[in-house]
């Protein structure tokens, strides 16, 4: 159990400063709300990591489907391009397994989907910054 919490912790700071805290510099390419969206992204996501740390099921499912929602918003879209297309299925479906696993109260799947789901934010924010 020491070891899941120790994983939790990294992919917590992973996500949280690499995911979701790009600087002001890497975003000039978004747009313009791009601050509060981002915002707002992290803030489900911080709900996310303690969702687990306490096995809070109600706010993993939360988290995790308003999360969904926003990635379906106009300011998600930042290109329209076939890899971004797919890089925000994949967002959405780590998302919805998320979300799953926590209407499951199986805090070990939703763990594994968080890491997913971080994974997939390191990989496309890597991709934005590129502008491709």
């Amino acid at each position: 159990m020491r070891w899941i919490q120790g994983a939790l912790l990294v992919c917590a700071v992973v996500g949280l400063v690499c995911c979701l805290g790009a600087s002001p510099q890497d975003d000039e390419k978004l747009q313009p709300n791009n601050q509060r969206f981002m915002l707002a992204k992290m803030k489900h996501a911080k709900n996310i990591v303690e969702g687990l740390a306490l096995e809070n099921f109600d706010t993993l499912q939360s988290s995790a489907q308003n999360l969904i929602l926003l990635s379906n918003e106009s300011a998600w879209n930042v290109f329209q391009s076939p890899e971004y297309l797919s890089m925000s299925a994949e967002f959405r479906g780590s998302a919805e397994r998320l979300r799953k696993a926590a209407e499951d109260k199986n805090v070990d799947g939703a763990t594994l989907a968080y890491f997913e789901m971080t994974l997939s934010c390191v990989r496309c924010h890597k991709y934005v910054r590129r502008g491709k």
